[in-house]
């Protein structure tokens, strides 16, 4: 790209997509930093790396599977924390899993749920301690999303730096 308005186009088009990607973590669905990570992949290809965008790939690439993790650790020590059992979170978990690919992810959350639920009431037989779990895990998946969004954001600080300075 040698003509400097199509590099600026090239950058707002791409920051544009790095920010609504960023916003869109906080919809369940919507894999908002792995979008972040295709958005910086495609800049460094077209834009070449460089070694100061290696090393900003690099980070990138770094917090995007950290945002991976943090469902699952959040979620799961909720869980725990609120009186679930190991295999009670496991069978749930793999429960989620199936169904996001069968159906969609939104489906999966909520099978998750209801199968945490359902096995710690059937294990308890207290609704009341069955659904403190559940509520813990899904506690533990808004901190999540928290977590995300702040990954997220130094993800789009750490491109931004590459892109303009």
């Amino acid at each position: 790209m040698n003509a400097p308005w199509l590099i600026m186009g090239f950058k707002i088009f791409i920051l544009v997509g790095m920010l609504l990607s960023w916003i869109g973590t906080i919809i369940p669905i919507f894999p908002g930093p792995t979008v972040m990570w295709v958005l910086a992949l495609v800049y460094g290809i077209v834009q070449g790396f460089g070694t100061i965008g290696i090393i900003v790939f690099v980070l990138i690439t770094l917090l995007t599977v950290a945002s991976w993790l943090t469902d699952n650790v959040f979620s799961i020590k909720g869980a725990r924390e609120g009186g679930a059992s190991w295999s009670s979170v496991a069978i749930a978990s793999i429960a989620g899993l199936i169904s996001s690919l069968f159906l969609t992810p939104i489906v999966g959350v909520l099978v998750t749920l209801l199968t945490l639920y359902l096995i710690e009431f059937s294990k308890r037989h207290d609704s009341d301690q069955a659904m403190q779990a559940t509520k813990q895990m899904l506690l533990g998946w808004g901190w999540a999303t928290v977590v995300r969004l702040g990954l997220g954001f130094i993800s789009l600080a750490l491109w931004s730096a590459w892109a303009w300075l």
